[in-house]
C-alpha cells in the first residue's frame, strides 16, 4: 500500500529484460511513455513494506508484485531489490531489523480509476475494551469497511477510554493501513469517535445517520441496508439472518417487488451497528429503529463476544452486498 506523495518520476528506459510474471515490455521512445512517464517509489530497507517484499515474498529484481494507492487504483510494479548497499549501510540497516532496499516501478497509472471498488460499508461500533479495539482496527479495514464509528452504549464498559482524547490518527493509522494492504482496499477509511456521551438522537443527527424525513422507501431507492445487532438476543424475538435483511433492501429484484424504483447505477451499501456484549438496550434499540432507520438483524442463536460479531457480521453484510451488486 503506496501513498501519492511516495511516487517519483522515473526512468522509463529501464526496462528489466528478465522480467517475470505477465509484466509488458517497455521500450525506448514510444508515445505511450512520453504520454505517461514511469512511477517509481523507493522503500528503505527498513520500511516493513520492503521486508515484507524481498523476505516474506521472496521477490526478486524483475519479479512482479500488486500494490494500491490509497484513495488511487492498483496493479502491478516491477520489484528492484537492491543488494549492493556498500557495508557500512547493510550493518546499519541489519540493526535495525531491516533488508534490503526495494525499489518499485509502477506498470500503472495511479491515478486511473480502472479498479472497480467494493460496496461501501459503515461500522457502529460500541466502544470495546482499548486491548480488544487495538485487535480490530486491521481486522475492520481488512474486511472492507470504509467507515469505522465509535460510539457509548449505556452498557459499554465505561472508564478514562472512553474519552475522545485517547484516540489519535497516531493510535490506528499504522492498523487501518496494515488491513487495509492486507485485504486489498484501497480506498482510505473515514473514522469517526463520539464517544464523550451515550448515544442518543443528536449523536445520531451528527453523524449524518438521523433518519430525519426519510423512510424505509427511501433507503431502498438508494440501496442502503442499515442494521443494528446484539452480540446475543435473549429475548426470544424472531430476528431475520443479516443476509437476508441486506437483500431485502439491496437487491433489485427485492426493491422492485415493494413497488420502489431503485436505479441500476445506484451501488449498494450498507450501515452495520454492533453493540457491546451486554446488549443494546431496549430505548437504544428504539432509538436506531425509530430515528435512524435501522432494522434489527440476527447472526443466529450464538451469544457471540464483540470482537467475533465484527468479523462474522462484516463477513455476511459484505458477502451479501456482493450478491446484491450482482443481482439482476
Amino acid at each position: 500500500l503506496l501513498r501519492f506523495s511516495e511516487l517519483e518520476d522515473g526512468n522509463s528506459s529501464s526496462v528489466h529484460e528478465g522480467c517475470t510474471g505477465n509484466s509488458p515490455k517497455r521500450h525506448k521512445g514510444t508515445a505511450n511513455h512520453a504520454a505517461a512517464p514511469t512511477k517509481v517509489v523507493h522503500l528503505k530497507g527498513t520500511d516493513a513494506r520492503a521486508r515484507h517484499i524481498a523476505q516474506h515474498l521472496r521477490k526478486r529484481t524483475g519479479d512482479q508484485v500488486s500494490v494500491g494507492i490509497i484513495n488511487g487504483s492498483k496493479g502491478k510494479a516491477i520489484v528492484n531489490v537492491d543488494d549492493t548497499s556498500d557495508k557500512d549501510e547493510k550493518e546499519s540497516t541489519k540493526k535495525n531489523k531491516g533488508g534490503a532496499n526495494v525499489t518499485l516501478e509502477l506498470t500503472f497509472d495511479p491515478n486511473a480509476n480502472s479498479s472497480p471498488q467494493s460496496p461501501e460499508m459503515t461500522l457502529i461500533l460500541a466502544i470495546p475494551q482499548p486491548k480488544r479495539l487495538q485487535k480490530l482496527w486491521s481486522v475492520i479495514s481488512q474486511l472492507g469497511v470504509t467507515r469505522i464509528i465509535l460510539i457509548r452504549a449505556k452498557l459499554s464498559p465505561f472508564g478514562t477510554h472512553c474519552q475522545s482524547t485517547k484516540f489519535n490518527k497516531e493510535t490506528y493509522r499504522s492498523l487501518i493501513e496494515e488491513g487495509m494492504a492486507q485485504g486489498a482496499h484501497t480506498r482510505e477509511v473515514r473514522v469517526d469517535v463520539e464517544v464523550d456521551e451515550v448515544i442518543s438522537p443528536a449523536v445520531l443527527q451528527r453523524l449524518g445517520l438521523s433518519r430525519n424525513d426519510n423512510d424505509d422507501d427511501d433507503n431502498i431507492a438508494k440501496r442502503q441496508a442499515r442494521l443494528f445487532l446484539d452480540c446475543g438476543d435473549e429475548s426470544g424475538m424472531v430476528v431475520p439472518p443479516a443476509r437476508d435483511a441486506v437483500m431485502l433492501v439491496c437487491a433489485s429484484s427485492d426493491a422492485n417487488a415493494n413497488e420502489v424504483h431503485v436505479a441500476a447505477s445506484v451501488p449498494p451499501s450498507a450501515v452495520l451497528a454492533i453493540g457491546p456484549e451486554r446488549g443494546w438496550t431496549e430505548e437504544e434499540a428504539r432509538l436506531f429503529q425509530d430515528v435512524g432507520g435501522f432494522r434489527m438483524a440476527s447472526l443466529g442463536p450464538s451469544i457471540l463476544r464483540v470482537d467475533v460479531a465484527v468479523v462474522a457480521g462484516l463477513a455476511v453484510v459484505s458477502a451479501a452486498l456482493d450478491e446484491a451488486d450482482s443481482s439482476p
